[in-house]
């Protein structure tokens, strides 16, 4: 639908609707852009990992907010190295020897694990060397600003609160189904792995690797509990 002319929404069940755009390539947001679909109104959420490029898509007069659900960088980066080595390094299609027995240790020693990850996405520096406390500073201030913050250990509370300021409801049994899936942990994706237990070696390993990105997560649950004003009287 990459040539359509105008924006149509595209219904793929009962309860899955789709926008014509792709939201994942920086051609795909400067099509958004020319077609005008914030303006448009016709979608209710915008998902994209080109975060900067994206917020190009809104105005003064049609404004966006951002909202994510944080987890501990410590546990996103354990579950990240499993998730691929399983799925792709030991996949029959993707196998990679040399990656598929690579213990989680060396994972982080060898310098090819993510580093900061959350601090450069938010300042876009993905490529930039070492970081230093003014990208920090600046992660901050765009949460800060701009982000409805949930975290993945409140995921109730988080939800809840998305639902609220969005003004979005469950209208059927099968939402509520849904709803109530993803806050037990319910679905087919979930990957399961040993925990890294806080003062071993290993976590230290890791924390020296996303030193940023810790103190960015105790900044998002310092907001958490600042935005709870929010939704007291529920206003948005």
């Amino acid at each position: 639908h990459d040539k359509d002319k105008k924006l149509v929404v595209l219904k793929f069940s009962k309860h899955l609707s789709y926008v014509n755009v792709d939201t994942s390539t920086i051609e795909g947001i400067e099509r958004c852009k020319r077609l005008g679909l914030t303006s448009s109104g016709i979608a209710d959420v915008i998902v994209t990992s080109l975060f900067h490029e994206a917020a190009s898509m809104f105005t003064p007069r049609n404004r966006g907010r951002m909202f994510a659900l944080f987890r501990h960088p410590i546990e996103r980066a354990v579950s990240l190295f499993h998730f691929v080595q399983d799925t792709h390094w030991r996949n029959k299609q993707t196998f990679q020897q040399d990656l598929a027995d690579l213990t989680i240790e060396d994972y982080f020693r060898g310098g090819i694990a993510e580093n900061n990850w959350m601090t450069r996405f938010l300042t876009g520096e993905l490529i930039k060397g070492e970081l230093d406390e003014y990208d920090l500073d600046l992660a901050k201030e765009i949460l800060r600003r701009k982000c409805l913050v949930g975290l993945l250990k409140e995921k109730g509370e988080s939800f809840a609160r998305v639902e609220t300021y969005f003004g979005w409801h469950l209208k059927s049994e099968a939402d509520r189904e849904c709803h109530e899936k993803k806050l037990d942990w319910l679905w087919p994706l979930k990957h399961r792995h040993e925990d890294v237990q806080e003062g071993t070696e290993l976590w230290d390993l890791i924390m020296r690797q996303n030193v940023y990105d810790v103190q960015l997560y105790e900044y998002a649950q310092l907001l958490f509990k600042e935005q709870a004003q929010f939704f007291q009287s529920d206003i948005r």
